[in-house]
């Protein structure tokens, strides 16, 4: 991954939303009686369909570490809350949170790719307008592919300093799918798709103020093996990738 800044000393809104960007509910139950033996307890499973090619159905689960990290380390888990509704449509809540991380991104699936619309997390949200193209329609995914497009984003934070509770910034994004591979991770094979995004920040002459460029392995009916942050998949709560001996 490399940033670069086009504008030295200077503290661009770009770099407070690459910091900003960046469904587990908590249930108690207490109860005040005397032991039973052999007491039966609440047992609640949500169960996922099988992934569709670009998976989006409700309580899918993926858990991720970075390369070379330990196996009981702490995980980034990314989960599917389901349908939720953002200005009269609906849309996916993919919720990831680990490592200090909790963002809820709002996604929609079209024929023509899939739209990232919202960020929000703990304090404030993103939403882009119009919403971003992160992956072509299914029959477009090939080496060579290339997509970009330009977003505004507006922030809104209302607990942070007066001036920055909301904000707008321009951004230009560019997707580039550079390779095809069999890769394994976690002693398990998954036949991934390298896609580069390069996204750019831009100021109100439209010069570039900050740039930020990332990889991911994206694997059809199971989702990122390798997530953009540099992260790998470990786990997932659906059969995903074969075995290796």
């Amino acid at each position: 991954m490399k940033r670069r800044s086009r504008r030295p000393g200077r503290a661009p809104t770009g770099q407070r939303l690459a910091r900003a960007l960046g469904l587990a509910t908590a249930l108690l139950l207490t109860a005040a009686c005397a032991p039973v033996a052999d007491t039966e307890r609440v047992d609640v499973r949500q169960l996922a369909a099988p992934p569709s090619f670009y998976p989006q159905e409700t309580g899918l689960r993926w858990a991720y570490l970075r390369d070379g990290a330990r196996l009981d380390d702490p995980r980034y888990v990314e989960t599917v809350e389901g349908p939720a509704v953002l200005d009269g449509e609906v849309w996916i809540a993919f919720r990831l949170f680990g490592g200090g991380q909790d963002t809820t991104h709002f996604r929609q699936f079209r024929a023509d790719g899939v739209y990232l619309k919202r960020q929000e997390r703990p304090g404030g949200s993103f939403t882009f307008d119009p919403p971003i193209r992160e992956l072509p329609g299914e029959t477009e995914l090939r080496v060579g592919a290339r997509w970009s497009g330009t977003t505004v984003a507006h922030a809104n934070f209302p607990q942070a300093a007066v001036g920055q509770r909301r904000f707008t910034q321009e951004i230009s994004y560019n997707y580039l799918v550079v390779d095809r591979r069999t890769v394994v991770v976690a002693d398990r094979e998954y036949d991934v798709f390298v896609i580069s995004r390069t996204a750019r920040t831009l100021d109100e002459d439209g010069d570039v103020v900050d740039e930020l460029t990332q990889q991911m392995w994206f694997a059809p009916n199971v989702g990122k093996v390798r997530h953009e942050n540099q992260w790998f998949l470990i786990e997932t709560n659906f059969e995903a990738g074969r075995p290796v001996p």
